[in-house]
């Protein structure tokens, strides 16, 4: 009777794990190829996918005619090369309209026809980034590290944004902030004063806290834009808030109120921004 050969200790586990482990990886190399998503590999050997959204056939984002918290979007799709329709809300047609607008509000992006509506101004400047990326124009970086970093800027103009608005408000609604109901006290001197003391206090003292970060960000990332070497949605938040507070369209904010917190640095990078051939082709001058 001939001896059986021994078998090794744990030679079938081995054999077991080197196979499944073989088939776990060899299932990301078939998503990588044959899926439309991005993998991302994590630590614990979870696959995460992050979709890229199909452009749409169609898109009408709708606003009133000015910038607003619209513009950055009008900006993310313009640099993406991402077809739209920019309409211009009338201000004499918006107390009919308010009531077909999701939660009342605007913008409004009509996503390929009527039946797909959706409002939020920063839901929409993510959605754009995201159309960009698929348009080959990576503005929205996804997954990982560069993701979070683009977020997180998105999120520090939004807080800047916010400490602003009242300032900005309390001279169109000085009763929303506690003023008198009385109509008549708009516009009084008691009122324009309150104006001026709000706005010149938040110019003075916040606004180059807020600049003093973001000279520290540039910086931090080689100085060309917020998040690294190429313009992201960030850029396309902040640039045309530090724009219209330098336009010297704003009581009591001096147009010079950016070059002289900002100093060179803000001022080349808003420059670098504002020279993109798209964002050129955007606000040059257009046929009526």
């Amino acid at each position: 009777m001939c001896a059986s050969k021994s078998i090794p200790p744990f030679s079938f586990p081995f054999f077991f794990f080197s196979r499944l482990l073989f088939r776990v990886l060899k299932s990301e190399e078939i998503l990588r190829i044959n899926t439309p998503y991005t993998v991302h590999s994590h630590p614990k050997s979870v696959v995460k996918m992050t979709a890229t959204p199909p452009l749409p056939s169609s898109l009408k984002l709708e606003y009133f005619d000015i910038q607003g918290p619209a513009e950055k979007i009008r900006l993310a799709l313009s640099i993406g090369k991402v077809p739209f329709e920019d309409r211009r809300i009338k201000f004499d047609e918006w107390q009919q309209l308010k009531a077909t607008m999701p939660f009342g509000k605007v913008p409004v992006l009509t996503i390929d026809g009527e039946d797909t509506r959706v409002t939020q101004s920063d839901a929409l400047l993510r959605y754009a980034g995201r159309l960009a990326n698929a348009n080959g124009v990576e503005l929205y970086p996804q997954g990982g590290m560069a993701q979070l970093r683009t977020d997180e800027m998105v999120s520090f103009v939004d807080e800047m944004a916010n400490s602003w608005a009242p300032r900005l408000y309390v001279g169109m609604s000085p009763k929303n902030f506690g003023y008198p109901e009385d109509d008549s006290w708009k516009g009084s001197e008691e009122h324009k004063k309150a104006t001026e003391l709000a706005r010149t206090r938040w110019i003075n003292d916040d606004f180059p806290v807020y600049l003093g970060h973001i000279k520290k960000q540039l910086a931090k990332n080689g100085g060309k834009f917020l998040c690294g070497d190429q313009v992201t949605i960030a850029d396309c938040y902040l640039v045309p808030m530090l724009n219209r507070l330098a336009s010297g369209g704003i009581d009591y904010v001096e147009k010079e109120c950016v070059v002289k917190h900002g100093g060179d640095e803000i001022t080349a990078y808003v420059d670098r921004f504002m020279g993109i051939e798209e964002v050129k082709k955007w606000y040059a001058p257009k046929d009526v």
